[in-house]
């Protein structure tokens, strides 16, 4: 993996930064609406317990520089999209903890014939794991850097744009820096097919049936903690999509997923899963959306195999000004862990409150000036898990 420092991070600030006038036809600050845009900007987080303990917390200031490039265009029916960035995160007490991250979204929304078109993707995200989940055997404070990459390609058939023949394949891979067997590396290729149909109005109901082959990499199957190398999974789904009126709109989703594994059945599980949205708009100003979710996935300890996480999320937006936004989400959630490995489950339950709140200024077209404030409360069955978390942020980003 290829890293930069803080030097070569300023270089290609720098560059980015002359990229419009080489290119001679670009402006200075283009829209943001443009072919092509870059971005620029920093950010100060102070995060007052950073590996989520019950006690003893241990705060920290994590700086976050970054610069980007992002592509929207279009040739005739052809529209391509690649958003590229780079960003260096930097931690003040813990500069073990030190990274950087090169992550990508690139599309070409592809049309064949007016009545067959479809998306051809890929994208990649590099993060730090969150200390919340991950426990490194030395110590709750070891680096272990997650990469997540998808590649996508999906048909759209439709003569008029009312019955719609979908169909694809995608590829996902999850990789970890350090082992992390809650949640391994593996690779998972899929088939995807179903039908939409499309209301006059504009509301729309697709099924969507999907087969999955995943395989965890540099992993035989291991009989003594049951860690197995591959897995098959199935999944059915309907998507509802209702245009309630001109304010407000559903989305439902509907599922029932299934997952066998290679050798160890007591790693199996399956269920319903789904989620319901409401996107409210009573004013022009105001947003407001409405989320309860229900998922299950793959979490393997020695105690349990999968679990299964519900939230309740509530997300209001308000624009005070052209120029002043203010948005704020409050969730709660209840994650159950399910299933057993080697041991009986331990039946551990984690209930998670989240309440956040941010402003964005945009004193110029081109700048955005940003501060929020977020607290996590986190109370599980097992008391060494319990922990509170407090988030303060300020940031800054040029969009030339």
């Amino acid at each position: 993996m290829t890293t930069l420092n803080l030097r070569q991070m300023t270089r290609f600030t720098f560059v980015i930064v002359l990229l419009p006038t080489i290119f001679g036809g670009t402006s200075a600050f283009a829209d943001e609406n443009d072919t092509l845009n870059f971005i620029v900007g920093v950010s100060r987080q102070h995060d007052d317990n950073l590996f989520r303990r019950s006690s003893s917390e241990q705060s920290e200031n994590i700086t976050k520089a970054f610069a980007g490039i992002k592509l929207d265009k279009k040739y005739s029916l052809q529209q391509f999209k690649f958003d590229y960035t780079v960003t260096s995160y930097n931690y003040q007490s813990n500069n073990n903890l030190d990274f950087n991250a090169q992550d990508y979204k690139a599309a070409w929304l592809w049309t064949l014939t007016p009545s067959l078109k479809g998306t051809l993707s890929a994208d990649r995200k590099q993060q730090l794991n969150d200390f919340q989940d991950y426990r490194n055997v030395t110590g709750v404070n070891g680096k272990n850097i997650r990469i997540n990459q998808t590649q996508h390609f999906e048909a759209d058939f439709s003569p008029h744009n009312i019955w719609h023949l979908l169909g694809g394949v995608t590829r996902t891979e999850l990789k970890n820096s350090r082992i992390f067997n809650e949640e391994d590396d593996y690779t998972m290729n899929a088939l995807d097919a179903g039908v939409k149909y499309v209301y006059r109005s504009g509301s729309a109901i697709t099924l969507m049936g999907h087969q999955r082959k995943g395989d965890y990499d540099n992993r035989s199957p291991n009989p003594v903690f049951l860690y197995d190398s591959g897995f098959d999974e199935t999944e059915g789904e309907a998507k509802l999509s209702w245009l309630l009126s001109g304010k407000s709109q559903l989305n439902l989703r509907t599922a029932y997923v299934s997952r066998d594994h290679d050798h160890f059945s007591k790693r199996d599980y399956s269920g319903a899963v789904g989620s319901v949205d409401y996107n409210w708009t009573p004013a022009g100003k105001l947003r407001v959306n409405v989320r309860l979710a229900s998922d299950l996935s793959s979490y393997q300890t020695n105690d349990s195999s999968y679990t299964r996480n519900n939230v309740l999320s509530v997300s209001p937006a308000y624009a005070v000004t052209d120029k002043i936004n203010i948005n704020a989400n409050a969730s709660l959630s209840r994650r159950s862990f399910l299933g057993s490995g080697i041991n009986p489950s331990g039946d551990r339950t984690d209930n998670t409150q989240l309440l956040s709140v941010g402003v964005n200024w945009k004193p110029h077209r081109n700048v955005t000036l940003g501060a929020n404030v977020q607290r996590t409360n986190r109370n599980s069955s097992v008391s060494l898990l319990d922990y509170t978390d407090t988030i303060t942020g300020i940031s800054g980003t040029l969009n030339f």
